[in-house]
């Protein structure tokens, strides 16, 4: 992962300017409505743990 490398101090506010931003309670409701209530996987389903045995994570 590449960290942002900011050596003037434009460079430096125009990073931190990404944060000044706010959202409307109408934008807020669609960004709600778009959760399923359902994780990003099922770690129950056998076609998840077949696919993350082709990842290693301990040496």
């Amino acid at each position: 992962m590449a960290l942002p490398k900011a050596t003037t101090q434009e460079h430096i506010n125009g990073n931190i300017d990404v944060f000044d931003f706010s959202l409307t309670d109408a934008e807020m409701s669609v960004i709600r409505s778009l959760d399923t209530g359902k994780g990003t996987h099922d770690p129950e389903d056998k076609a998840v743990e077949e696919g993350l045995k082709r990842f290693r994570i301990h040496d």
